[in-house]
C-alpha cells in the first residue's frame, strides 16, 4: 500500500524509515510504501535471466544518457513523466518485429517490389532483404526504403531471376539497440 502526497514538508523525502517505511519521489509526488521484501529461497532459472536481461537494459540505458546524440533521440520521445533512461530500457526489453513480407508485386525482374510490413516501439535502423534460390545461393540482398504512403518497407529488384520456384526471401529489421527480427517466405 503507498500514500501519494505532496507537501513541503515531505517533497524531498527520500529513504527508509526503520523497517516499517519507504520514501520515494516520482515524478514530483512524495510515495510512502511499504519497503519491499526480499524472498528468503534462492532465484530460479528464469527470475535470474531476467535479472539479467534488466542488467543489460539498465547497461545500454546509462550508454545513451552519454551519449548527446542518443540522449536528443530519447528525449524527442519522453512523455508523460516518461524519462529517457526508461525509454531506452523499454527500447532495449522490446525487440523489432517483421510481421508480413509481400511478394505479391515480385515477378523475378527488374524493378519488380516487395513490401516488409516491419516496426519497433522506439525507432527502426534498418530493413533488409535478401533472396536466395532453392539451393541458398544468395541471388540478391540489399535495403528498404520507407514508403511513407503504405507505412511499409519497400525493395526494388535489380536482378532478374529466371526461376523463382523455391527461392526464398529474407527480411530483416534492426532496432536501435541492434536487436534483429527475422521473416522468410518461401516462393
Amino acid at each position: 500500500m503507498s500514500i501519494t502526497k505532496s507537501n513541503a514538508i515531505t517533497k524531498n523525502y527520500r529513504g527508509k524509515f526503520g523497517d516499517q517505511v519507504v520514501f520515494r519521489n516520482r515524478f514530483g509526488h512524495s510515495v510512502m510504501a511499504i519497503p519491499p521484501k526480499r524472498p528468503k529461497t534462492a532465484p530460479t532459472e528464469n527470475q535470474v535471466a531476467a535479472r539479467r536481461k534488466f542488467l543489460l537494459a539498465s547497461r545500454y540505458a546509462k550508454n545513451i544518457l552519454q551519449d548527446p546524440d542518443m540522449l536528443a533521440a530519447y528525449m524527442a520521445r519522453s512523455h508523460d513523466g516518461l524519462s529517457p533512461y526508461i525509454l531506452a530500457v523499454t527500447d532495449w526489453l522490446n525487440p523489432p518485429f517483421v510481421d508480413q513480407v509481400d511478394a505479391s508485386g515480385y515477378h523475378g525482374n527488374p524493378g519488380d517490389r516487395i513490401g516488409v510490413v516491419a516496426g519497433d516501439d522506439f525507432e527502426l535502423t534498418a530493413v533488409t532483404l535478401k533472396i536466395v534460390d532453392a539451393d541458398g545461393a544468395l541471388l540478391e540482398e540489399g535495403p528498404c526504403v520507407f514508403n511513407l504512403i503504405t507505412g511499409n518497407h519497400d525493395f526494388t529488384a535489380t536482378v532478374e531471376v529466371s526461376t523463382l520456384a523455391g527461392a526464398t526471401i529474407i527480411a530483416k529489421a534492426t532496432d536501435t539497440p541492434g536487436h534483429t527480427a527475422e521473416l522468410s517466405v518461401t516462393l
